[in-house]
């Protein structure tokens, strides 16, 4: 299994944009066939500081992942809601 925690810092005034273009990636990328989970956490103290926690089954799901519409109209997206780059975090899953 191999997982992703990706860390997300938005625009104050973009946090509605962020979860309107995010969550076109969540319904896309849960559907997808080696996506075992995918979630988005907005951190209660920070409300422009959001997680993504992504699981897929293996490498080949995580790099179809990177090439579907959802997944790069998203990327694209968040370069103007975003108020740095991503931050992301690779894991193995021990315990499926």
């Amino acid at each position: 299994m191999e997982v992703t925690l990706v860390e997300i810092n938005v625009k104050p005034d973009k946090i509605d944009e962020f979860l309107e273009v995010f969550h076109a990636n969540h319904l896309g990328a849960v559907k997808e066939e080696g996506n075992l989970r995918f979630d988005v956490l907005q951190d209660e103290h920070e409300p422009t500081k959001f997680f993504i926690y992504e699981a897929y089954r293996d490498n080949e799901a995580v790099l179809a992942h990177k090439k579907t519409p959802h997944y790069l109209k998203c990327v694209e997206a968040l370069e103007e809601i975003m108020t740095g780059p991503r931050r992301k975090t690779v894991f193995k899953g021990v315990y499926p």
